[in-house]
């Protein structure tokens, strides 16, 4: 917004509805920081990232990795390994030709006259510095590339490849498939982990991975490691707090400012052992500041909203 005037005061507070005034809090973040003199900002609300992962053992956690099916290659689930969790996905390559490795079999992607967009990413590792893969998205059969990661050189630490296919209007239903494969003959193990598929019909962006165990927000659509999983749009809007302030130090005050830097005068003053928690119901869509009045006491607690 630019050029404000004083008659655009009623689009500086909400003026919230009856139905969300009752809303019920959903949403939650805990922490337990140390504070300093100078003022920081504790928390911002945001709505972030809204995602869904279609791929059912993206962090190959769950033993079943039946979803994969190997291709001029042996697969297997391997712990040595791994971008997150305890296992990651290990392929053996035959050394024949390129384009060894795995691919995953999408479900089918419905009719839309909207256009579709999917995207792909998988992070991969070498056994050694040495060999080449690639991350494929083609269709059912996987004669055609639809898109491609292109080359990537193996490390000897994970690196991320992504690809994206628009997917025009008034396509018939149809099935895809993730490949990630060896992009020259080659016979170096490489290990993959953190494996996605995304529909999106708003934008062409490749999300942040997403799988039910990443934390807060984050859900499994059924049992966990075995099905689905979505990132949850973050929480716009506080409705309550609770902030401990753990000090014991008389001097060490914290003061709490909302949607303005925390001073002495603009905060509001949680003392040394004292706990800050307002029993009416916030509606508040700013920053949370804090400062310390003296030395770093540690704060801990939650911030409620929708």
């Amino acid at each position: 917004m630019a050029n404000e005037r004083h008659t655009d005061q009623r689009e500086w507070d909400i003026d919230f509805s009856t139905r969300q005034s009752i809303h019920a809090v959903t949403k939650y973040s805990p922490f337990r920081e140390a504070t300093s003199t100078t003022a920081s900002t504790l928390f911002t609300p945001a709505q972030g990232e809204i995602a869904v992962n279609w791929v059912t053992n993206p962090r190959v956690e769950s033993t079943t990795i039946s979803m994969y099916t190997a291709t001029g290659s042996a697969i297997s689930r391997d712990t040595g390994q791994q971008a997150v969790g305890a296992a990651s996905l290990l392929v053996n390559p035959t050394n024949s030709d390129a384009g060894e490795g795995f691919y995953w079999d999408s479900p089918t992607i419905p009719f839309s006259v909207h256009p579709q967009y999917l995207s792909v990413q998988v992070e991969v590792r070498g056994a050694s510095a040495s060999g080449s893969v690639k991350l494929d998205l083609r269709d059912a059969t996987g004669a055609t590339i639809h898109a491609t990661s292109g080359s990537h050189d193996l490390t000897t630490g994970f690196v991320q490849l992504t690809a994206s296919y628009g997917v025009p209007g008034s396509t018939d239903p149809a099935t895809y498939r993730l490949y990630v494969v060896s992009a020259a003959q080659h016979n170096i193990n490489w290990y993959n982990d953190k494996i996605m598929f995304e529909v999106r019909e708003d934008t062409t962006a490749v999300s942040t991975y997403v799988d039910g165990a990443s934390g807060i927000g984050y859900a499994w659509t059924g049992t966990a490691n075995e099905s689905t999983s979505i990132k949850k749009r973050g929480m716009t809007t506080i409705k309550g707090m609770k902030i401990v302030n753990e000090s014991s130090t008389g001097a060490e005050i914290v003061y709490v400012a909302i949607g303005t830097t925390a001073t002495s005068s603009t905060g509001i003053p949680v003392g040394a052992g004292e706990t800050f928690e307002p029993n009416i119901q916030l509606g508040f869509t700013d920053y949370i500041s804090v400062l310390s009045g003296s030395g770093t006491p540690t704060i801990r607690g939650v911030i409620w909203g929708v």
